[in-house]
């Protein structure tokens, strides 16, 4: 599973700039019938939005729109003042499929035949995402609390009255039950990645970051160092070696 990164900086949660120490991790669904992420990553990426996530899991993959120790805008205010969920957990968004409606907490018009293909690709990305998150942060699946939808959280008393995702993973067999145990046996499963696997992905990144125009903040300095021939003026981004760094200084006639 490859985690795309798209940080929503333009909303006034990430702005807040607050972290958490991740404790649990916290499921929900988008309550609307729209699949398509780059639709939230656009409305959500403004000020004055007061949701944000830490990522949205959709049928094409995973996009990581927080830090992961930064404290999310997802699980609201408990209606019995207690400490909410944003305090301690780890969220993501899962899309949901179109043509349906909401009466109130309740689907209308689900086809859940039709989107059964859907939901398993979303369904799948989440155990994937969840038990990447156990693993980096140490996390039981199975333990009280730690891996728990948005329903379950207003039940415990640390999150507001939402029906995700219980009003939707039943409809194809699933619950949060299955969710954990899934999440469990990948763990312990050992689905370690490969070598190979690894040097693609790391590939992938830094072609990825290569391709990067240099930020506004050094956008001068970048243009003085290729006049002054100190860089080749590619790669703007790219991670500095200690050779090239010694090239860097002999141009600057710093070595004798």
């Amino acid at each position: 599973m490859e985690i795309r990164e798209h940080i929503l900086t333009n909303n006034d949660c990430y702005k807040a700039g607050r972290t958490i120490v991740p404790k649990g991790i916290m499921v929900h669904s988008t309550g609307v019938a729209q699949p398509d992420v780059a639709v939230f990553l656009r409305q959500w990426d403004r000020p004055g939005v007061e949701a944000c996530a830490h990522a949205f899991v959709h049928q094409g993959g995973v996009v990581e729109t927080l830090p992961w120790n930064w404290r999310g805008w997802h699980a609201g205010s408990p209606p019995g003042g207690g400490t909410s969920a944003n305090n301690t957990h780890i969220s993501f968004e899962i899309l949901e499929p179109a043509g349906h409606t909401y009466r109130g907490g309740t689907l209308v018009d689900y086809d859940a035949a039709k989107n059964a293909p859907y939901f398993s690709k979303v369904y799948g990305y989440a155990v994937e995402l969840c038990a990447h998150l156990c693993r980096r942060y140490g996390l039981d699946p199975l333990a009280g609390g730690v891996l728990i939808c948005h329903s379950e959280g207003y039940q415990r008393g640390i999150a507001s009255n939402h029906a995700d995702v219980m009003h939707w993973f039943p409809k194809h067999g699933k619950s949060m039950d299955t969710l954990r145990a899934d999440v469990k046996a990948r763990l312990e499963g050992g689905d370690e990645m490969t070598q190979e696997q690894f040097e693609a992905m790391l590939d992938a990144a830094l072609a990825r970051r290569a391709a990067l125009g240099p930020s506004g903040w050094a956008a001068g300095a970048w243009e003085k160092a290729k006049t002054n021939g100190v860089l080749d003026g590619s790669a703007p981004q790219s991670a500095l070696t200690r050779e090239q760094a010694a090239l860097v200084l002999e141009r600057l006639g710093l070595l004798s």
